[in-house]
């Protein structure tokens, strides 16, 4: 069922149209599961205010050795939570600001190919 929202917060506010999950679903050919799933999914990675390394691989897609390359590249801070007399175990939290940091500074343009 589709909901149309007619107050305006202004004169010359536009008229916003609401739709369920499963109508939106529908318009774009997802199955209704499908969208729920990706909307979890991005609402979870949007609100994650630290990441493991495994979670830094499947975001860069790649391997658990390269985040730490990377990270160790960049001499930015990371948050150790493994107890402080376990001197061979590491269990690192990056911060989102720390992985926003590391994006950016590695993001460059792609060559130009000669044709």
């Amino acid at each position: 069922m589709k909901t149309t929202d007619l107050s305006k917060t202004s004169g010359t506010s536009p008229t916003q149209e609401k739709f369920t999950i499963a109508e939106f679903a529908d318009m774009i050919g997802f199955p209704v599961s499908a969208l729920k799933t990706i909307i979890d999914k991005n609402r979870r990675a949007i609100r994650r205010p630290f990441y493991n390394i495994t979670q830094l691989a499947e975001r860069w897609d790649c391997s658990r050795a390269q985040v730490y390359t990377i990270l160790r590249e960049t001499e930015l801070k990371v948050f150790n939570i493994a107890s402080q007399d376990s001197e061979k175990r590491q269990s690192p939290r990056i911060p989102a600001s720390v992985v926003e940091k590391v994006e950016q500074s590695r993001m460059s343009r792609v060559p130009e190919v000669a044709a």
